[in-house]
């Protein structure tokens, strides 16, 4: 448009008037062309349409490939685009097929009309291809629970960005040599009533790891939602062992303090009505709250989980059956890895634990590795880090979609459909996403 008001510009009264209205005649027709070529431009635009929009869509909304037989004629192909009401055509590399643009939202309509031709071998959506992204954490490979619930796919969607989980557990210990990448947000110390949430136990640091570890930095593991934040409520003593007052005031903190989701990895067999009204609290406050059935290998789901609005997990092992340690019952609602140390199925030469950087200690000292735990305690931040990726893309949702979004794409194990031994499945993070 630039070059069109320029020429305008240079056209003097010495040119005649004969000459401005050729010129200015030349101009009007190149803007009504600029102008059309516009309203047949498809408004689609790859570069700003979302990752998860494009998977939910799976093709171009304005654009078919088609493959002409080898004896059509280019005139005969370009009659037969004409006739079918084709925008714009191009030859692809090597002239093969071309790549016709139509009307958007008639992709369907066309391929049908194209196929029919008889001129033609064959038409297709052109769809949407996406990098399938593997971390290069050092210990990745060993993480057999990730690809299980499908997360390599679900983090070309996701990653966790703009969400605040919660770690109510033993503390987040920051000290070790894989982190959480800056995004350990400054918590609160029930057991002592102070600022400084540092794990003294080790369970709570392995839990948040699974949640969010820093991702794709050559070192140590994965997370799930690696771009979340982390907040560390630390509610349990170096022991693992905690007053159900204290949790609930850590489960209220959090909700008041910007939790999205609140992991739970810890219970009893007893429930609380004090306790069910921190979890009715936070939930009300628009926070998911996933919790841990149990690992007694009882038909009962301990509490917290089995209140009405936590998401309760059972925990599965390499070969997807339960683990044998793992709480059932009524309040089941789904399942995730939470490993059995006892066999190695996938022989990779280690027990077929949940693996995440944490610590031991022993007479005041820390000792930092890479651990390999079992537990509905490793299930349940699976849980809660897939939640963290849905509501990261689905900021709106609320935690009733959430968990909807969760249960009605898990993979159906055991009985058809619900049952009290895997509850709705085994989660799977990229069906989640496109809930």
């Amino acid at each position: 448009m630039k070059k069109l008001y320029s020429t305008i510009a240079y056209c003097s009264a010495e040119d005649g008037p004969v000459a401005r209205v050729i010129l200015l005649t030349a101009c009007c027709l190149l803007l009504i062309a600029s102008l059309f070529t516009a309203s047949i431009s498809s408004a689609f635009d790859l570069e700003s349409t979302s990752i998860a929009e494009l998977k939910k869509m799976q093709y171009a909304p304005d654009q078919i490939l088609v493959t002409f037989k080898d004896d059509v004629s280019d005139s005969l192909k370009d009659q037969i685009h004409k006739s079918l009401g084709a925008l714009r055509t191009r030859k692809s590399y090597g002239n093969f097929y071309h790549v016709v643009t139509v009307t958007e939202g008639t992709v369907n309509e066309m391929v049908r009309a194209y196929a029919h031709n008889p001129s033609v071998k064959y038409a297709e959506p052109d769809y949407f291809r996406f990098i399938y992204f593997t971390p290069n954490d050092e210990f990745y490979s060993f993480q057999w629970n990730f690809p299980q619930i499908n997360l390599p796919s679900a983090w070309n969607t996701s990653t966790g960005s703009g969400v605040i989980a919660a770690v109510v557990d033993t503390g987040v210990n920051p000290n070790g040599g894989d982190d959480f990448g800056g995004r350990l947000i400054q918590g609160h110390n029930f057991v002592r009533n102070t600022e400084d949430s540092t794990d003294d136990n080790g369970h709570g640091t392995h839990v948040a790891g699974t949640i969010g570890e820093e991702t794709n930095n050559l070192t140590g593991c994965a997370g799930v939602a690696f771009n979340a934040s982390i907040l560390p409520v630390k509610v349990l003593n170096r022991r693992g062992v905690g007053y159900s007052s204290n949790i609930n005031d850590g489960i209220r903190w959090a909700a008041d303090n910007g939790a999205d989701v609140i992991n739970l990895s810890l219970g009893s067999s007893t429930s609380s009505q004090t306790e069910e009204d921190a979890i009715n609290y936070a939930y009300n406050k628009g926070v998911v709250i996933c919790a841990a059935s149990g690992n007694d290998g009882e038909d009962t789901v301990g509490y917290p989980a089995a209140y009405e609005n936590c998401i309760a997990v059972g925990a599965t092992r390499y070969d997807k059956q339960l683990a044998p340690y793992s709480n059932t019952g009524v309040a089941l609602d789904v399942v995730a890895p939470g490993g059995d140390i006892s066999v190695d199925q996938n022989h990779d030469d280690n027990p077929d634990g949940i693996l995440q950087e944490t610590f031991t200690r022993f007479l005041f000292r820390y000792y930092w590795d890479y651990y390999y735990f079992q537990g509905t305690s490793m299930a349940s931040p699976h849980v809660a880090g897939v939640a963290a990726l849905v509501i990261s893309i689905h900021p709106t949702y609320t935690p009733a979609q959430v968990r909807n979004a969760i249960q009605s794409s898990a993979q159906d194990l055991g009985d058809p459909g619900w049952d009290p031994e895997f509850g709705w499945g085994l989660i799977d993070a990229n069906a989640a996403l496109n809930k």
